[in-house]
C-alpha cells in the first residue's frame, strides 16, 4: 500500500496538528490550582514570625478577603501566573500594601501561601513563602475479617421455634 501525499492528506494533517497544539495550550491555561492563604505564626530557622492581627488579601482580580490571626482560607485559581496583594496595618496604625506575582508549578494541585512569611520579607524568593501542600493522610486500620458472634444457649432455642 502506497501512501499518497495528496492535498486532502496535508489538510487533514494540519487540522490534526492545530487541534493538538490548541488542546495543549488549553491545558496550560485552564489548569486549576487551590491556593491556601495561611495567617498563622510560623517558625523559620529558629525565628518566630507572628501572625498578623487582621490582613486583607486579594489573589488576581478575585474578591478580597479578610483574615484574622490563626485563620486559613482558600482560593481556586486557573492558570500558572498569579498576583497577590496584601494590605495590613501595623501596631502604629500605618497601612502597608505588598504586591507580588508568583508562578505555580504545573502539576501542583494545592499550594500554601504563608502571609506572615511574605510580609516579614517581601523581597524573598517565592519558595520561602509559597510551598506545596499535601493533604494529611489518615491511617486506616483494617477491620477484622471474621468476628466471632457470641450467643447463649437460649438464642438457639428461640430460633428453633
Amino acid at each position: 500500500m502506497k501512501l499518497a501525499l495528496t492535498r486532502i492528506f496535508w489538510i487533514r494533517f494540519v487540522a490534526i496538528l492545530v487541534i493538538l497544539v490548541f488542546s495543549v495550550l488549553l491545558f496550560f491555561i485552564g489548569k486549576q490550582h487551590t491556593v491556601l492563604l495561611d495567617n498563622k505564626t510560623v517558625t523559620i530557622e529558629g525565628e518566630e514570625i507572628r501572625a498578623l492581627q487582621l490582613v486583607e488579601i486579594q489573589i488576581n482580580n478575585l474578591e478580597p478577603m479578610e483574615l484574622a490571626a490563626r485563620d486559613r482560607d482558600k482560593e481556586e485559581v486557573t492558570g500558572q501566573k498569579h498576583s497577590v496583594t496584601i494590605i495590613y496595618t501595623d501596631s502604629n496604625w500605618e497601612e502597608y500594601t505588598i504586591e507580588r506575582t508568583f508562578k505555580l508549578p504545573l502539576m501542583q494541585e494545592m499550594v500554601l501561601l504563608s502571609i506572615p512569611t511574605l510580609v516579614a520579607n517581601p523581597e524573598a524568593d517565592q519558595s520561602l513563602w509559597l510551598e506545596n501542600y499535601e493533604p494529611p493522610t489518615y491511617a486506616v486500620t483494617a477491620a477484622d475479617s471474621e468476628e466471632e458472634v457470641v450467643t447463649d444457649d437460649l438464642s438457639v432455642l428461640l430460633t428453633d421455634i
